[in-house]
């Protein structure tokens, strides 16, 4: 039995080597392959970065190096995340408190923080600084809750550098309020006030040559507002002439220190009879005060002293 398989073994053996097969007499050969091409799966590997004079001695230690490589990575990534987060929160945009905007210039919204007062406590300071040029179609400010104890003035329009002037062809007041307001070294086309005030004195110097500013054309112009918001005090500051269309006041309320106005120059001035000036120190004392070197060309006032304290 054991021969027999041996000897069958040794003939598929050596039909394999020849393989042929006969029909009717004839014999052909068989076109079958000696051999199979062999097949293996796909390997992958991470090679480390060759370095020279460095050998590493086990793949443990290379993963160890990885590791480390990794973990570098990820912390640098981790402290650029952390940088990115602090210079997106310490940068304020408009209208955010505690910060001056720089409205006209290559800054335009993006503020920069404010000082702290003399006793470290954060500013909450609004401050618009517009630029020497600076065309805006619009600067609106609504419903703006403001006072800090210490603090004399509320909303302040002032020279930060140069001789310039804010040129504006209307402004209106609003149903606005402070303990006192102070005008001066201003020129008006057209004066109309009127609301409540604790004693006020109209001192201002009337002068028909004073021209109305038309601003109308809104092209290379902006449109800002800021609304609904608690802030300490408003400051506009001039870096040189500034024009604006129509500079609005509406529901404005300071509960400490008044408004402080110079350096304007407007076709008209409209103030509205909701509106509320006073310290409470009586009629007597002119809590609302239009001064000399503040000119006009024709004016209406309707203001009503009467008792009044706005705190």
């Amino acid at each position: 039995m054991v021969e027999m398989t041996r000897k069958m073994i040794e003939q598929i053996k050596s039909w394999w080597q020849t393989p042929q097969v006969a029909i009717r007499g004839r014999t052909f050969l068989l076109p079958l392959p000696t051999s199979f091409p062999r097949l293996s799966l796909p390997r992958f590997g991470m090679k480390l970065p060759a370095i020279g004079g460095i050998r590493l001695g086990s793949s443990k230690v290379k993963w160890v190096v990885l590791g480390t490589v990794l973990m570098s990575a990820s912390v640098v990534g981790t402290g650029m995340w952390l940088a990115i987060r602090d210079v997106v929160s310490s940068s304020y945009d408009w209208p955010k408190a505690g910060a001056a905007y720089a409205l006209g210039s290559s800054l335009g919204t993006m503020g920069a923080k404010l000082d702290n007062y003399e006793d470290e406590t954060p500013s909450q300071t609004l401050q618009i600084n517009l630029a020497d040029g600076v065309r805006i179609s619009t600067l609106t400010f609504a419903n703006l809750d403001m006072g800090r104890t210490g603090l004399t003035d509320c909303v302040v329009v002032q020279r930060g550098a140069g001789t310039g002037y804010l040129y504006v062809d209307d402004i209106v007041m609003t149903g606005v309020s402070a303990p006192s307001l102070d005008w001066a070294n201003s020129e008006i086309g057209t004066l109309t006030i009127a609301g409540s005030t604790d004693g006020h004195t109209f001192g201002a110097t009337i002068d028909s040559t004073i021209a109305d500013q038309v601003i109308v054309s809104t092209r290379g112009s902006g449109t800002f507002e800021a609304q609904d918001s608690s802030v300490d005090r408003l400051i506009l500051s001039l870096a040189g002439d500034a024009t604006v269309g129509t500079l609005s006041f509406t529901d404005v309320a300071c509960s400490v220190g008044g408004w402080n106005i110079d350096y304007v120059r407007a076709s008209t001035l409209t103030q509205d009879a909701t509106s509320q000036f006073g310290t409470g120190d009586g009629i007597d004392s002119a809590d609302y005060v239009l001064q000399s070197t503040l000119s006009y060309r024709a004016a209406t006032d309707n203001l009503i002293d009467t008792p009044t304290k706005v705190q």
